[in-house]
């Protein structure tokens, strides 16, 4: 068999909104509004410094089912540039980008195929050798009944055979599950490779026969998808021994980072410690823009300090100051404080009276969050209020939580020690 490479890239999400983001200064925000694009971008950009021979996309192209036209067209123009280079394209389109969405009248090229919403296989030649097909389908609507894409299965001679779906392997709280698949089912399908989308963070599921990962979305869309974000660049030799390497493409990196004050003693002491991280993540974004969330954690003596008025904002806005002014900019996106008094916390909870009984009320809504998460989503259902919020994610309950804590240590520390 002739050895051939491929990319393997999925969740593009062009021209995501970034909710959530506020008071965003108006250089970062230009960023992170074209952020997706220039992320694709560097996809392209990949495919033609690798000289691969085709690309495939797992699903959810556009950030929804009514794409902009500048998705739709920037998206044909990166396909365009490919199949000028001789790179062929195969996608498949997901729950947030299904058929049914408005699609503009565009012409593509002979090098791309966009699978339809039933089962399709199609075959690559190399050099006059049947070397490969790609199996795919598209979802015809955002909700999809749990056996859809049912069928993949090797099919003809070709040596090599690759699954394109966009779909969800086993539980993932980070994602709703659509066409949901387990491991027995895709190794079941004797395919030698499974490109899958939908999860936004690259995981290896199966090195081996079959090979079957999820590469991540190529750019982090908000605080809680941290890290590099990327694409697979993979090497398949002629014994169709599969060689994948991760590759980031994100435009903009997020960053969530923890500060302990256990042994912070003056402001002096923080602001430094502050500096520090900020420099750390400069270090970790590797040459790009960076937006990031610091969270002040631990039990210490600036606890105080930290909970008077406009402290917590100064120092954030010197280190958006700061930040600016460094190349590429650095965004400090917010500074939460979740700090407590500088007590025995384990004893108090152990404690009998009602200080003692809301800390061990309020750490078994830590350990559970779904189940607070169950009880407060009743008041997100009223209309009146899903017009201003959004239902928290778990993540944010545990940070409520936390904020909660130390607002009651505060209080009713305080009383004991009048």
């Amino acid at each position: 068999m002739k050895s051939f490479s491929f990319i393997h890239t999925a969740d593009l999400h062009l021209d995501s909104p970034f909710t959530g983001l506020r008071q965003v200064d108006g250089t970062v925000a230009s960023l992170i509004k074209d952020a997706t694009f220039r992320a694709f971008d560097n996809v392209v950009d990949l495919a033609l410094r690798h000289k691969v021979d085709f690309l495939l996309v797992a699903g959810d192209v556009y950030d929804g089912s009514d794409r902009s036209l500048r998705a739709q067209l920037k998206f044909a123009d990166g396909l365009k540039k490919l199949a000028q280079a001789g790179v062929r394209s195969f996608v498949c389109h997901g729950n947030h980008d299904p058929l049914d969405g408005w699609s503009a009248s565009l012409r593509w090229p002979e090098e791309v195929h966009i699978f339809g919403p039933e089962l399709e296989s199609i075959p690559l030649a190399f050099g006059g050798e049947d070397v490969v097909v790609v199996h795919g389908i598209s979802y015809p609507k955002s909700q999809i009944d749990e056996d859809f894409g049912k069928g993949f299965h090797r099919k003809g001679p070709y040596p090599f055979q690759i699954g394109l779906f966009h779909c969800s392997l086993g539980s993932d709280p980070a994602h709703e599950t659509y066409a949901p698949r387990t491991m027995d089912e895709l190794v079941s399908a004797d395919l030698d490779y499974w490109a899958l989308g939908h999860v936004h963070k690259y995981r290896l599921l199966k090195d081996g026969h079959p090979f079957i990962a999820y590469p991540g979305n190529v750019q982090g869309l908000h605080i809680r998808e941290p890290g590099p974000r990327g694409c697979l660049v993979v090497q398949v030799d002629g014994q169709g021994t599969v060689n994948a390497r991760f590759e980031p493409t994100d435009a903009v990196r997020w960053f969530s980072k923890n500060i302990q004050i256990n042994d912070l003693e003056t402001e002096a002491d923080l602001i430094e410690a502050l500096e520090r991280t900020c420099d750390e993540i400069r270090h970790e974004a590797q040459g790009r823009p960076a937006i990031a969330r610091i969270t002040i954690i631990g039990r210490g003596v600036l606890h105080p300090v930290l909970r008077r008025p406009q402290v917590v904002g100064d120092l954030m806005e010197r280190l958006r100051e700061t930040g600016l002014e460094s190349a590429p900019p650095l965004w400090i996106e917010r500074i939460q404080v979740q700090t407590n008094t500088p007590i025995d916390l384990d004893s108090r909870k152990n404690s009998a009276d009602f200080l003692g009984e809301v800390l061990r009320l309020i750490e078994n809504s830590r350990r559970n969050p779904t189940g607070l998460k169950e009880v407060i989503s009743e008041l997100y259902h009223d209309r009146r209020v899903r017009r201003f919020l959004e239902i928290p994610a778990e993540e944010e309950v545990v940070e409520i939580l936390g904020e909660v804590e130390s607002m009651c240590l505060d209080e009713l520390v305080a009383e004991e020690t009048e």
